[in-house]
């Protein structure tokens, strides 16, 4: 069985980890801002459905980043707080 020591090292571990994910989260967001962007100025007159589904499907996987990392932030906020009471 662990120590209490050795449950806050592997929880620290593991909130340090999330903070990495968080960080490349927000990095792959930023890279899907500037591709809609590209994508909408190149569309800008065409009606093509093509096209706005392209736009729709990055809007909604830039939706989905923003929950992961919310969810993320979440879950390190509650290991931290389990790490201090224990």
């Amino acid at each position: 069985m662990a120590s209490v020591e050795e449950v806050k090292a592997n929880v620290a571990a593991s909130v340090d980890g999330a903070g990495r994910a968080v960080t490349g989260i927000q990095q792959i967001n930023d890279q899907l801002d500037d591709a809609l962007a590209r994508l909408r100025i190149t569309a800008v007159g065409s009606f093509h459905p093509s096209i706005a589904i392209a736009i729709a499907h990055l809007e909604q996987a830039r939706t989905r980043l923003d929950e992961a990392g919310t969810l993320t932030r979440a879950a390190m906020d509650s290991a931290d707080t389990y790490r201090m009471i224990i």
